[in-house]
């Protein structure tokens, strides 16, 4: 009877479980926002454990009255135990300590956390985002930055930027899911307290929805756990974080595509894509940052990425190419056949990266190789995206030319408290075209930034970023050269020892940044000195 009666409570016990949190009095009531749910399930699940807990007690202590009588038998001794009388739930003694509603819950860090995971699962709501901030200032006015893609962007950096992405789940059953995922972006140039976006240091991003698709899973039968997307997306982009650019980007409108369709050996992904550019009339002499006389073709992009093939130990392989298709209307290949506008020609690029874990550290490198105005941009002194136009503009006589790069990047920890980044570009290229000196250019370039770092403990660090570029491009037999270097000393409040890897960063800062030869760019800094010493505090998270 003992043990009935116990199986009963304890089915019991199941029922008001699954009662109690669907038959509250609260629920028909109202409707009830997330966090009246929350608060009632604490509630109901509070009260449920703390009745089991009388329940057990209660148990326990006629378990232990059993046995007594047992050995009382046994030694020849009658004892007559009578059973506790059912306890009053309801009871005054109780209330006040137990199951009184004002009384605030008491959960675990585990379960909140577990609660609180499955209330955004429930939802299918989730929103994360990026912000970089911060002030500065100079020993001769307002800073520049110069070189951030060559010299590294530690200390050389004075803009804002922001992006915050939203997800939300539309429908789900079994394995199959839909979701909405957009993403806004921007920046400020931090310089003037009325400032608008179009005054940001990229031409600004207000309202630019740079991602806008719907994401699902589970409807392609030979693909059940890829993803599939459709809308304004790329496929993941490799960053060299030291530098601010990507070896691996693709601007785009809008497209479909295909991620993480698992093979026998790692897995594919694969996007076509379309991002159409405004070619320029070749009269424009300006440039395409001041001619407004263009006419916009249509663009494809087609993508594939092959990664995680494993080499050898634990170095990973991935293999990746894009190929870029223009789509000409007859009028637009008769303006261009007649020189009137710049012809827009095919592009492509292919990439192969090397990675591997170092202790808590790791190393990519990467080749990669183009033609035509993909090429062109590894000539960029900053901004060296393989993009096929640059912010949507195309411009320039592209011949066919290739170009190539080897990209190493990573951090290691030479002791447990000594850490260090780097990252280190070579790029060389024939019969491209350049802004800076035209068609039919030849270019050699190498960069370097390494970032030695002491680590304090896991809140403070202490580094110098030491960055050197140096690039040469040949026009008719005659050479143009641009170089410089920057020294930054930095403090940082962290969360983590990585330097890559952590955020929140919190860097207080001086750079000197020293201008060698300008003969691309023709930068100077402010009163037309060669050099600029700044000085300031940053910020940058992850949230």
């Amino acid at each position: 009877m003992k043990n009935s009666s116990y199986e009963i409570h304890k089915k019991t016990i199941a029922l008001m479980i699954a009662s109690g949190c669907v038959l509250s009095p609260y629920v028909d009531a109202k409707p009830m926002t997330l966090e009246q749910r929350v608060e009632l399930l604490e509630k109901q699940l509070t009260l449920t454990q703390q009745k089991l807990q009388v329940y057990e007690e209660k148990e326990a202590k006629e378990s232990r009255v059993a046995e007594t009588a047992s050995n009382s038998v046994e030694s020849g001794k009658i004892a007559v135990a009578k059973p506790d009388a059912k306890p009053n739930l309801q009871s005054s003694a109780l209330a006040p300590n137990v199951f009184a509603e004002k009384n605030e819950p008491t959960l675990s860090a585990e379960s909140l956390k577990k609660i609180s995971q499955y209330v955004q699962d429930d939802a299918g709501f989730k929103y994360s985002g990026y912000l970089r901030s911060g002030w500065a200032s100079t020993t001769n006015g307002g800073p520049k930055s110069w070189a951030a893609g060559s010299l590294g962007r530690f200390g050389n950096e004075y803009d804002g930027w922001y992006d915050l992405t939203f997800r939300k789940r539309a429908w789900r059953e079994g394995n199959k899911s839909i979701s909405a995922i957009a993403q806004l972006e921007g920046d400020l140039f931090l310089a003037q307290s009325d400032e608008t976006y179009d005054k940001g240091y990229s031409g600004g991003g207000m309202g630019k929805m740079n991602k806008l698709y719907v994401e699902t899973k589970g409807f392609i039968p030979f693909a059940p756990d890829a993803i599939f997307w459709i809308g304004k997306n790329t496929l993941p982009q490799h960053e060299i974080q030291m530098l601010d650019w990507k070896t691996n980007k693709t601007l785009t409108g809008a497209g479909i595509g295909l991620e993480n369709w698992k093979q026998p050996v790692g897995s594919l992904s694969m996007a076509l894509t379309r991002y159409d550019v405004d070619n320029y009339r070749i009269a424009c002499k300006e440039g395409p940052t001041s001619c407004t006389d263009t006419t916009q073709v249509n663009v494809n992009i087609a993508e594939v990425r092959y990664k995680d093939i494993p080499v050898v130990n634990d170095t990973k392989l991935e293999l990746g190419a894009k190929y870029a298709v223009p789509n000409k209307t007859d009028t637009q290949e008769k303006l261009e056949n007649s020189d009137q506008y710049y012809r827009v020609k095919s592009s492509w690029t292919a990439l192969a990266a090397l990675s591997n874990p170092i202790g808590k550290g790791f190393n990519e490198f990467s080749v990669q190789v183009a033609n035509n105005s993909i090429a062109s941009q590894f000539m960029n002194i900053s901004d060296a995206n393989p993009e096929f136009g640059y912010n949507s503009a195309y411009y320039g006589l592209h011949s066919g030319g290739i170009g190539w790069r080897l990209v190493n990047q990573g951090e290691v920890y030479l002791t447990p408290s000594v850490i260090m980044a780097h990252a280190l570009v070579y790029g060389s290229g024939h019969d491209l075209y350049s802004t800076y000196t035209g068609a039919h250019t030849d270019f050699e370039s190498f960069r370097a930034v390494v970032r030695p770092g002491y680590i304090w403990n896991v809140l403070n660090q202490s580094a110098i970023e030491l960055g050197f570029f140096d690039q040469k491009n040949t026009l008719d037999s005659e050479n143009y050269n641009e170089s410089g270097y920057k020294i930054t000393l930095a403090h940082t409040l962290k969360v983590d020892a990585s330097m890559l890897n952590s955020r929140p960063e919190i860097r207080f800062y001086t750079t000197y940044l020293k201008a060698l030869r300008n003969e691309l760019d023709g930068v100077t800094f402010n009163d037309d000195k060669n050099y600029q010493l700044s000085f300031g505090i940053q910020a940058e998270l992850f949230f």
